[in-house]
This record gives C-alpha cells, structure tokens and sequence, in this order.
C-alpha cells in the first residue's frame, strides 16, 4: 500500500537528509557489520564522484563532439577534428581526469 502524504514525504526527506551527514561505511563480508570507510560523510562523497564524473562527460565530449558535421547544443557546427585548437584542449582535458580516476581508484583500496 502505498501512503503518500505529506507526513510521509517529509519523513523521507528527513530520512536523506540525515544518511548524508552519516560517516561513508561499508559492510564488513566477514561480520556482515557496517564499517567506517574514510573519513568523510556520504555527502562529501557523492559531491567528490560527482565532479568527477562530470569531467569524464566533458572529456567523453571533446573527444567527440559531434559525428559528421552534426550541429552541438550550442547550435554551431562541428569539423571532426579539422579544428587545430581542439588537440590542445582534449589533451588538457585528459590530464586533468586521469588523476582524478587514479585517485578514485586508490580510495577504493
């Protein structure tokens, strides 16, 4: 059954609310127990994946903008490469996300 009401909506925001300034834990395979996992709340958490995931969709993006001279949300047009400037600007884009993915990669550790 299903209780939509305005109570239980506002218990449910509540509810998020507080999970996010809980400490990030993990389950434990052994215990079956939760454990702190670093030192930062959920929410320092998702605020740190979500940039990170934002700079792969603009790497994901430079690297290939547009397919056949496909118009971009901005409304211009795109070369496929023929544009010298972009070279510099997805190589500057890498090196900025590559740390990032290697730093995700040793938190997990």
């Amino acid at each position: 059954m299903d209780l939509t009401t305005r109570k239980n909506l506002e218990d449910l925001v509540q509810v998020g609310e507080e999970l996010l300034k809980k400490p990030v834990s993990k389950v434990n395979l052994g215990t079956g127990l939760n454990e702190p996992y670093h030192c930062t709340t959920n929410e320092e958490a998702l605020i740190r994946f979500a940039k990170i995931l934002a700079k792969e969709k603009n790497t994901r993006e430079l690297r290939s903008p547009g397919v056949n001279g496909q118009k971009m949300q901005s409304g211009s047009t795109v070369d496929n490469g023929a544009n010298s400037k972009a070279k510099p600007e997805l190589l500057n884009a890498i090196s900025h996300s590559l740390p990032d993915l290697h730093q995700l990669k040793l938190s997990r550790n």
